[in-house]
């Protein structure tokens, strides 16, 4: 994924998709470590304190607006509905080459 002239790294993408669509998320449940290092230089996570707990993390709005031009959508909702269904095309795709 493409953000302001830097490459996410997969880890990064995976880990942002996390953060945005079940955030915030503890530091074991994040898909990739490096991947959350990678998003907090950006600016994209933000690490968080949840009921008097550190150690989690958050995306940010800049986190938010990238996931939603990653998948072409202005909304989380549509942004997240939109991947969902490209995940599913390929999944079929597979399942039909492995048929």
């Amino acid at each position: 994924m493409k953000t302001n002239d830097k490459t996410l790294s997969g880890g990064a993408l995976d880990t942002l998709i996390a953060l945005v669509e079940n955030g915030p998320l503890w530091d074991g449940d994040l898909p990739s470590k490096s991947g959350r290092y990678e998003l907090l230089e950006l600016g994209m996570a933000v690490r968080i304190v949840v009921k008097g707990e550190d150690g989690y993390q958050a995306a940010t709005i800049e986190g938010a607006r990238a996931y939603c031009l990653h998948f072409g959508e202005e909304r989380i909702s549509d942004a997240k509905a939109a991947r969902i269904a490209r995940r599913s095309v390929i999944n079929a795709i597979h399942r039909s080459k492995n048929s």
